[in-house]
């Protein structure tokens, strides 16, 4: 999924040093705007006020705002966009590094959710996705699985949507049962990955199904060192509650009666070590699937032990899903993957990253 991305995120430290900690005389950027794919970007740039694009990794779409002056009116007049409509965006960037260049970063396409006015002063603000706004994948539906692999039913409930699926883990799940009982497509998407220890993003006409613990073990594409993030604004946040030293499965069946019972301990941690014990009672029918369970129940809960936010001036490269590696940070130094990249355009262009500290050996 983001192979690509990782790509072009690749950057050494001197080129980071490049970047930030320079200032760089006439760098200028814009958007460049296609409505149902006539560009549009003069007649908006002209009333443009603020621009915010995110990139999500996972859980939510990507997401465009557009906020308008609207003194005129034309905007909630002649000009009023219609919902649903779509929006190809991009970010062009002039002499960001003092080579002269011109480059465009593609941020996507969009279909136009909602459209609000505000006043005084009077404004318009438009609001796009880029998760498909197809009824299907909101509709209620009612059926079930029977032995079946965790990607054919995710093909299944895709395909109502006209949704292509990149399934990017590297096994397959076997799946005794499974019922979509009043759940929306979505929702019933969102619920299967959780379960399951993956992850889901939809973006334009594509459902990505991926394994996040595979992408957290990537080398970083980039080295953030904070002696070199001059103008930077940063806040990490390391909390207790909620956090498992170990998690606990245990199910006994219900025909042989046979007791299957597994613990996994963080790395690092073990049965002596002061700490909370997470308890799971869930069918497994093997020490090998009570291992799975456990490291994936343990994983959902701690995953967010340890989170950065960062902003940042102009940072186009960075990508939701990319591995950042952090230094100069001291106890709080380490790789971190990144859930969120909004890019904010509007009296100067900066990035502000959502990261967590990555978890190793599950």
């Amino acid at each position: 999924m983001f192979e690509e991305l990782l790509n072009n995120a690749k950057r050494n430290i001197d080129t980071l040093e490049t970047v930030y900690g320079t200032t760089v005389i006439g760098r200028r950027v814009s958007l460049k705007i296609l409505y149902e794919n006539k560009d549009i970007s003069a007649d908006l740039q002209k009333f443009l006020l603020t621009a915010n694009y995110d990139d999500v990794m996972s859980g939510t779409a990507d997401s465009l705002s557009i906020n308008l002056q609207d003194v005129e009116g034309l905007w909630k007049g002649d000009w009023l966009p219609d919902k649903g409509a779509k929006l190809t965006c991009s970010l062009i960037i002039n002499n960001w590094n003092d080579d002269n260049a011109i480059k465009e970063i593609p941020f996507g396409i969009f279909e136009l959710d909602t459209i609000e006015a505000n006043g005084p002063p009077s404004t318009v603000n438009l609001k796009a996705i880029s998760i498909p706004c197809t009824k299907e994948m909101y509709r209620d539906k009612y059926r079930a699985w029977e032995k079946v692999k965790l990607s054919q039913i995710i093909k299944d409930v895709a395909a109502d949507g006209g949704l292509e699926v990149f399934y990017d883990v590297d096994s397959d799940t076997d799946i005794e049962r499974a019922e979509q009982i009043g759940q929306s497509n979505l929702e019933f998407l969102e619920k299967i990955c959780k379960d399951n220890g993956l992850a889901l993003k939809i973006s334009t006409n594509k459902l990505v199904v991926f394994d996040e613990y595979k992408y957290e073990q990537q080398e970083p594409a980039l080295e953030i060192n904070k002696n070199l993030l001059k103008y930077a604004s940063y806040r990490f946040r390391s909390k207790l509650k909620g956090i498992y030293k170990a998690c606990h499965v245990k199910y006994q069946k219900t025909k042989t009666k046979e007791l299957i019972e597994y613990t996994f301990y963080v790395p690092g941690q073990h049965a002596d070590t002061e700490g909370r014990i997470l308890e799971v009672n869930q069918q497994v029918e093997s020490i090998a699937e009570a291992e799975k369970l456990a490291k994936k129940s343990l994983r959902n809960k701690n995953k967010d032990e340890v989170t950065a936010s960062l902003s940042i001036p102009g940072g186009y490269e960075f990508a939701a899903g990319c591995v950042y590696k952090l230094t100069g940070w001291q106890k709080f130094d380490g790789n971190y993957i990144c859930e969120k990249v909004s890019h904010s355009i509007g009296g100067g262009y900066s990035v502000s990253l959502e990261l967590r500290r990555v978890l190793n050996g599950y």
